[in-house]
């Protein structure tokens, strides 16, 4: 599943994604971005491998083939509405907080600002958080945002995997970029 289906994620972020979750072994994972499937073809595929877990992709206007979701349909559930106003529908069907988050949606630096504020109050007392395009300047300034805002309760992992690529306009992307999420008392 990795090497398979068209990706906006390089190959080092597509494995690195897959580890991850086959790591951290997630029972709910939480996906902001799904457009054509191809992260959640590769969560699907590490929660399949592990035998356990359910995913909930949020998404204004998925465009995932129909082949490729019934592939993966026995372990997500799409939420068909934007980010972050779909969040609470989003953990409400998964019946508890999520214990992965992977953020690829709205790549403007408001909109992973809001992403990740709406994430912090659908999470379980200890998660994590995958932004994807963390090398793209607005991302990468919502992150040191966030991070500087929630000290107590976002702790940054770093850059897990640095490769990028510069477009024709020459904009940097890729890069994922991971937190630790806990619960404050």
């Amino acid at each position: 599943m990795v090497q398979g289906k068209q990706s906006w994620m390089s190959m080092p972020e597509r494995v690195l994604l897959y580890g991850l979750v086959a790591g951290l072994a997630p029972k709910r994972t939480l996906e902001i971005g799904t457009f054509l499937g191809g992260s959640a073809l590769i969560i699907a595929a590490a929660l399949d491998d592990v035998g356990a877990g359910s995913m909930w992709c949020v998404d204004p206007d998925p465009r995932v083939e129909e082949a490729d979701w019934s592939r993966i349909a026995h372990r997500a559930t799409m939420v068909a509405k934007p980010s972050p106003a779909a969040l609470d529908e989003a953990r409400s069907l998964a019946g508890d907080g999520f214990d992965f988050c992977l953020i690829d949606g709205d790549h403007s630096r408001d909109g992973v600002r809001r992403d990740i504020e709406g994430t912090l109050p659908v999470l379980a007392d200890e998660s994590w958080i995958l932004c994807h395009d963390a090398h793209f300047h607005e991302v990468r300034e919502a992150i040191d945002e966030a991070v500087a805002v929630h000290p107590d309760r976002l702790h940054d992992a770093g850059l897990v995997s640095t490769h990028s690529t510069t477009d024709d306009n020459g904009v940097v992307w890729g890069g994922l970029r991971l937190l630790r999420a806990t619960r404050t008392s």
